[in-house]
């Protein structure tokens, strides 16, 4: 087990929203662009690997992907648990719902 799974744990335990973001992540940019336009951005904790050094960003990647199964960029957290990826944000949006599934998980 990686020695960052536990940080990670108690990342996750710690935060009832969580997003697993990096600052040069384009998808990180969109999905910090919802939570902003939705008034939002204070709810939920960006755990931000961006300014990292490059294998601390892979070392938390990878702890992430250990404790939860997803290291993707960004990996939005509820409760403890994967809620979903910026792909489940253009999905809701496009269909749109996202605002009806958001409310669903009490972020509205």
């Amino acid at each position: 087990m990686s020695a960052y799974v536990p940080k990670v744990l108690d990342l996750l335990k710690s935060h009832k929203y969580l997003q697993f973001s990096a600052s040069w992540c384009p998808d990180c940019s969109y999905a910090n662009s919802i939570w902003k336009k939705l008034g939002v951005e204070n709810k939920i904790h960006i755990f931000d690997i961006g300014s990292m050094p490059r294998t601390e960003q892979q070392q938390w990647r990878a702890a992430f992907k250990e404790a939860t199964g997803s290291g993707n960029l960004p990996t939005i957290y509820v409760n403890g648990s994967t809620w979903g990826t910026e792909s489940q944000l253009h999905s809701y949006e496009r269909k749109g719902t996202l605002k009806e599934e958001l409310s669903k998980i009490g972020l509205l």
